[in-house]
């Protein structure tokens, strides 16, 4: 099992994951969501608690799509679903870990969502419907991607 995996199917358990960090520990997540790059076991272990205390409930449900790698460098790609203290609903979506590890622990955690569902879904709007606040050409063409006349 891949550090990657280890860590997804850790989710929602903020010890068992920093159990898993080394101490200079860098998680970085998708920039749209404007969190700061995170260093160090404590301010990683916090961004988690954070997590899975306002946002989201810590009994959570991961399902590994994709794995790939060693132990010192995998990905994993993995359906997260949980309680969204928000939307006070169920929230689902595709999320991505790509880390580095040695015997030190994992060093480096890059993560990556589709966070255009994440707002989709905290605004209430139907999945996908985040394109059509774009407006104009652009916004319809995005939105048609894929689609049959």
């Amino acid at each position: 099992m891949t550090p990657a995996r280890q860590l997804a199917e850790r989710f929602g358990d903020v010890d068992a994951m920093r159990a898993l960090y080394a101490p200079d520990v860098v998680w970085l997540i998708s920039a749209s969501l404007g969190v700061p790059r995170l260093e160090g076991r404590e301010a990683v272990s916090a961004f988690n608690a954070q997590v899975w205390t306002e946002h989201h409930r810590p009994d959570v449900t991961v399902t590994i799509l994709d794995e790939a790698g060693d132990a010192a460098s995998s990905a994993v790609r993995f359906t997260y679903r949980a309680w969204s203290h928000f939307a006070q609903a169920w929230y689902e979506n595709d999320y991505s870990l790509f880390v580095r590890a040695d015997a030190g622990g994992i060093r480096h955690v890059a993560e990556a969502f589709d966070t255009a569902a994440t707002i989709d879904f905290l605004a209430g709007r139907a999945p996908g419907s985040a394109w059509a606040t774009v407006g104009g050409e652009a916004g319809e063409r995005v939105g048609a991607l894929g689609r049959e006349d």
